[in-house]
């Protein structure tokens, strides 16, 4: 069989060299260099001379099996005749190759064909040896052919969970039971003195190692913060990111958030009333229109938050319009700092009290308040 498989490996090997060679043109101008026809007519010729050789192996495997006698002879008879169609293939090629070298050059087409030919015979020898060493090998080695694949050994598992889990837990096997049996039984249920599983001892053990260890790091050598001061180093982080948070978001003021300003932002205020408010709270915001903003009664409350709603919503029942869409959140905040600077300035003919009487809680948001002289008011 190694000999057979050498042979049909080595013609495989011609044939496939020989259809490289058949497609790639000469430019050699050499005379004895063949061209592509020539060269699948000689692979023809080889193949047919595997196939009498193959044939000749296979009768002689077969004579030596008297058993099959009734396969034996259907086959000697399908390999006679193939063995002549093979040798007849040879001829029809070499006659063709022959009939073609003596013509004038033919179309492309009829060239076309003539070649699908020769690779149709090449085809035919090649299925003709595959069917050959099947052959042979079924009739030297039959019983290849008929083992089960159920009897074949199984293959042993590369890893064996099933002992793996017996080792680590150490399970006494049920027919070794009773040298565990405590003697006690409650409601048929026997109680076994079973082993504590080897794991188990493990994980406890290093327990109380990491606890020695532990108790070195925090308590004795204290290279590690503890646990309060791991939660006081977390707040003085959380408290640095919430500052640079709000600095980032400095824009994004509301009347939850927004805060008495500084002189500046109070000027950028003053300057703001001065083109958009003056004409319903006067100059000096005594009042007109609107209420006086320079006493302690508020309609709508005094704080910072309570007069920058006012601003940012308005009351339109009240002849308040909303300045949301005029002024971003930061003009807003100023504006409503520069309102609550001129309380206690005192302008001239001031107008009536209005609301309720509103106290300032000191706070982190009214304590650093600045507020405006009189004249600076009365300037603005």
């Amino acid at each position: 069989m190694q000999l057979i498989k050498k042979i049909t490996a080595t013609t495989i090997g011609a044939f496939a060299t020989s259809l490289v060679m058949a497609e790639t043109p000469s430019n050699t101008g050499s005379s004895i260099v063949m061209d592509g026809d020539t060269m699948l007519v000689i692979c023809i010729s080889l193949l047919a001379i595997v196939i009498a050789f193959l044939g000749n192996t296979l009768i002689f495997s077969m004579k030596s099996y008297g058993d099959k006698a009734k396969l034996k002879k259907q086959t000697e008879t399908s390999v006679k005749a193939a063995m002549f169609i093979g040798f007849m293939l040879v001829s029809v090629s070499s006659m063709a190759q022959a009939a073609t070298a003596t013509t004038e050059p033919v179309a492309e087409s009829h060239t076309s064909g003539f070649r699908i030919l020769l690779y149709t015979i090449v085809g035919l020898e090649m299925l003709i040896i595959v069917l050959f060493a099947q052959l042979i090998k079924y009739f030297i080695n039959p019983e290849v052919l008929f083992v089960a694949k159920a009897e074949k050994a199984p293959k042993p598992a590369l890893i064996n969970w099933a002992k793996i889990w017996r080792k680590l837990n150490q399970f006494k096997p049920l027919e070794h039971e009773a040298s565990i049996d405590t003697g006690h039984s409650y409601d048929g249920i026997h109680e076994l003195d079973n082993v504590t599983p080897p794991w188990f001892k493990v994980a406890f053990i290093a327990s109380i190692i990491f606890a020695f260890g532990y108790l070195y790091r925090y308590q004795v050598a204290k290279s590690a913060p503890s646990q309060i001061e791991e939660y006081n180093i977390e707040v003085a982080e959380a408290k640095v990111q919430q500052e640079e948070y709000l600095k980032s978001q400095k824009d994004n003021v509301d009347e939850n958030s927004v805060v008495m300003l500084d002189a500046d932002g109070v000027s950028s205020g003053a300057a703001l009333f001065k083109t958009n408010c003056v004409a319903c709270h006067g100059a000096q915001g005594q009042g007109g229109v609107g209420p006086n903003l320079t006493d302690d009664y508020w309609l709508h409350g005094g704080g910072i938050k309570d007069v920058f709603k006012t601003i940012k919503y308005g009351w339109q029942e009240k002849g308040m319009k909303s300045w949301k869409d005029d002024f971003s959140p930061v003009q807003m905040a100023q504006l409503a700092s520069f309102v609550k600077s001129l309380k206690g300035t005192k302008p001239p003919t001031p107008k009536d009290p209005q609301g309720d009487l509103y106290k300032e809680v000191a706070d982190s948001t009214t304590a650093a308040a600045p507020k405006l002289a009189d004249s600076t008011a009365a300037k603005k």
